[in-house]
């Protein structure tokens, strides 16, 4: 039977053209799709065999220009794709600066805010590339043979979660950083494992770490809405409480994600102490603070060190093994469906695995 795939182009590295602009020479999104549709179309008809991809252009814009409306037409594009047009599978080629970011918001708004309860039937996967496809010796259309590829694999082991290919190996989408600019081995789900590896036998899938089909319900009841007003900061020595409890005394911000200098350690004593604006802030403004972590692979529970325990003490939110990336994605998700109304619901919540984005800490 061949499988119907629907294969999205929603811009980035791998379909931009080279542009001349006065003695430089610089990557443009291409001002029409079918420059890229026909740099694809070798690679599609090697596969048509087995499977019949439908092209669709999203947009051909930088993924640096991406933001959360990005994400929420993706998730009603895959959506109607599965519900009323039965694809099997949807591909993404996407931009590789915020892809991570993109991957994350699909697998949760996608497995819904019910976890276990998932209704996504079909497999998704997104890649992306550091060089155009058009470019020889470069990973352009080496990513995207393998999209296919992986897509194909899955289809036929009946995945129905959201993975990122590149390079050689397979990603769970809530897991996924990118840690290189100009490296073609890019991206890597520190702490957690890869879910596929590419070779010479082909595309091996590892389903222990995968949602599958047999395993979701009939219906698909996304959550596909992303707050604003969160913001940001990566803790260094020094960082100023005044300024940390001015974003939150000047209202605007809906919640605060403080980047630890370790495993969800802060600042502690003196002028520079900031368990006074986290107490502060969650109790009297009702702000959270989420405390996670800036070390690839590292993890934000409190639990070793007595001035990371102080933080959770007084309001801090841990969050665990989750990514920065992940974090971040994830509170906007929080905030914009509603799903929680208070401090310690969003305790609960980041102790609380909806796409494989986190493993839930022993209690």
């Amino acid at each position: 039977m061949v499988k119907k795939v629907l294969f999205l182009y929603n811009g980035g590295t791998i379909g931009q053209v080279v542009e001349k602009r006065g003695d430089q020479t610089v990557l443009v999104p291409p001002k029409d799709s079918k420059i890229f549709q026909q740099a694809c179309e070798p690679i599609i008809e090697k596969l048509s065999a087995d499977s019949k991809i439908t092209f669709e252009f999203i947009t051909s814009k930088d993924s640096s220009n991406m933001t959360p409306n990005d994400w929420e037409k993706l998730i009603f594009r895959i959506k109607k794709a599965q519900d009323e047009e039965k694809y099997d599978a949807v591909a993404i080629a996407h931009g590789t600066d915020t892809l991570a970011y993109t991957a994350t918001a699909l697998a949760l708004a996608l497995h819904g805010k019910n976890p276990g309860k998932s209704g996504l039937r079909i497999p998704i996967c997104i890649t992306g590339s550091q060089t155009p496809v058009y470019e020889p010796g470069g990973d352009g259309q080496f990513n995207l043979e393998n999209l296919f590829r992986t897509i194909n694999k899955a289809i036929e082991l009946e995945v129905a979660d959201v993975m990122v290919n590149f390079w050689d190996k397979v990603f769970l989408g809530s897991r996924i950083i990118k840690t290189s600019e100009k490296d073609f081995d890019a991206f890597a789900t520190p702490g957690f494992p890869t879910v596929g590896q590419i070779d010479a036998q082909g595309v091996n899938l590892n389903l222990f770490h995968l949602k599958l089909k047999k395993d979701t319900q009939e219906k698909l009841s996304i959550a596909p809405k992303f707050g604003r007003g969160v913001v940001s900061f990566e803790l260094t020595p020094g960082t100023d409480p005044n300024v940390v409890l001015g974003f939150i005394t000047g209202g605007g911000i809906s919640a605060m994600i403080l980047k630890s200098l370790g495993e969800g350690n802060v600042c502690a004593e003196g002028q520079y102490n900031l368990i006074p604006v986290i107490k502060q802030s969650s109790s009297d403004y009702m702000v959270p603070i989420f405390i996670t972590t800036k070390f690839v692979g590292g993890t934000a529970g409190g639990a070793h060190y007595e001035i990371g325990l102080q933080a959770i003490e007084e309001g801090g939110i841990p969050c665990y093994n989750h990514t920065d990336i992940a974090v971040d994605v994830k509170v906007r998700w929080l905030i914009g469906n509603g799903i929680c109304s208070s401090i310690d619901d969003f305790k609960k919540a980041m102790k609380t695995s909806y796409a494989g984005e986190v493993n839930p800490p022993k209690e």
